[in-house]
C-alpha cells in the first residue's frame, strides 16, 4: 500500500442555495438545518479533495463537524485527509470517533484498517478489515478482502492472505493486485501451472507492470517455454527498460 493514500471519490452534483432570514424557528428547525449544512459541507469536503485543493477541503470539513460534530462520514472523510497529509494522530482520531459513531459504517472501518496497516498495526489493522465485512450489505467487501490479504502477507502470515485473496477474487474476478499475488503465492508453492492462470487472468484485467512481467518470466522458466519467456522480455525491454525487472533479467539474476 502506497504512504499516500489514493483518493476514490465520487463526482458530486451540488446546487446552490439560497440564502433566507427567518424568524421564530423551533430548536429542532436550527438542529435541522445544521445537519443539513453539515452534510452539505462534507460533501463540498470531498470535491476540494478531489480536485487537489486540500486546504479549502479542510476548511469545508472541519465546518461540517462542527456543524454536526457527529457526522460519522465527515469524521472518515477528514481523517483520510489528514492520513494524506501525514498528520496521523489527527487521522487516526477521527478514523476512531467514526466508527465509534457508526460501527456498521463499513467504508470507515475499512480505511481504517488501511491506515493501521500503514504503521505496521497488522492485528489492529485485519480486525478493521473483519469488522468491516460484517456488514453483508458493504458494496466494496472485495476490496476488503483484498486489503485484509495485503495487510496479512506483510504480518507474515501467507496462508491467511492467501484465503483471503481468494475470497476476493470469488467476488471480484478481476482484481489486479489479488490476482498477482495469487501468481506470485503460486509460485512459491511450486504450483507453477496455477501461477501461470493467475498471470494470464492478470494479463486480461490490468495493463502489464515490471512486477508481473518479471514474475511471468520466472514462471514460464519453470515451465520451460521459452517463447513465452522470450515474449516477456520483449515487452519488459519495450515498455520498462529503465526497471530493476529489466536490470535482473539483464544480468540474469531470474531463478
Amino acid at each position: 500500500m502506497s504512504n499516500r493514500v489514493s483518493f476514490a471519490l465520487i463526482l458530486i452534483a451540488f446546487f446552490v442555495l439560497t440564502a433566507c432570514n427567518s424568524t421564530g424557528g423551533t430548536r429542532s428547525e436550527y438542529v435541522a438545518k445544521d445537519a443539513k449544512a453539515a452534510d452539505i459541507n462534507m460533501r463540498l469536503g470531498l470535491n476540494y479533495m478531489q480536485r487537489g485543493d486540500y486546504k479549502i477541503a479542510l476548511e469545508k470539513l472541519e465546518k461540517a463537524l462542527k456543524q454536526n460534530p457527529n457526522l460519522s462520514s465527515a469524521h472518515n472523510t477528514i481523517a483520510l485527509l489528514y492520513q494524506y497529509l501525514g498528520e496521523n494522530d489527527k487521522a487516526e482520531e477521527h478514523f476512531e470517533r467514526a466508527v465509534q459513531l457508526e460501527p456498521d459504517y463499513s467504508e470507515a472501518q475499512n480505511n481504517y484498517g488501511v491506515f493501521l496497516c500503514q504503521q505496521s498495526r497488522y492485528d489492529e489493522a485485519e480486525k478493521r478489515f473483519l469488522k468491516a465485512l460484517e456488514n453483508p450489505l458493504y458494496a466494496s467487501a472485495a476490496l476488503a478482502y483484498e486489503n485484509a490479504g495485503l495487510c496479512t502477507e506483510k504480518a507474515g502470515a501467507t496462508d491467511r492472505a492467501e484465503g483471503y485473496f481468494r475470497k476476493a477474487l470469488q467476488m471480484a474476478p478481476r482484481l489486479p493486485k489479488s490476482l498477482l499475488k495469487m501468481a506470485s503465492i503460486s509460485y512459491q508453492q511450486q504450483n507453477y501451472l496455477q501461477a501461470r492462470g493467475y498471470i494470464q487472468r492478470f494479463q486480461q484485467a490490468a495493463s502489464w507492470t515490471p512486477q508481473a512481467l518479471l514474475l511471468g518470466i520466472k514462471i514460464e522458466t519453470k515451465l520451460a517455454d521459452k517463447n513465452v519467456v522470450s515474449s516477456y522480455k520483449l515487452i519488459l525491454r519495450s515498455r520498462f527498460p529503465d526497471s530493476d525487472e529489466m536490470r535482473i533479467v539483464n544480468q540474469g539474476l531470474v531463478e
